[in-house]
């Protein structure tokens, strides 16, 4: 993988990862609005377990994003053969005294 497609990589990932985040707390507004509806008897649990549903989905793509995102820059690290530096990583010579 060159360079260039790994940094496009990482971009790519970065966006998903901040939409994915508003559709979570998109979903979890959503939600807490249908609970209080529920609440007082103006929507059926029916409702509430398909926000409950959705908030679940929310949260998994956002998940599945954020690992997308860990792989995307690993693939950029390696690509540019910064991995070990990045994670400040230090290779002795064992030859020296």
């Amino acid at each position: 993988m060159d360079v260039r497609n790994a940094a496009q990589a990482v971009d790519t990932a970065q966006k998903r990862v901040v939409a994915s985040r508003l559709a979570r707390e998109s979903a979890e507004q959503q939600l807490a609005g249908e609970q209080k509806l529920y609440e007082v008897g103006r929507s059926t649990t029916f409702l509430l377990l398909q926000r409950q549903n959705e908030l679940t989905a929310a949260r998994t793509n956002e998940l599945q994003a954020q690992t997308d995102y860990n792989k995307a820059l690993a693939d950029l690290q390696r690509a540019t053969g910064s991995t070990l530096r990045v994670n400040s990583v230090t290779v002795e010579n064992p030859n020296k005294p």
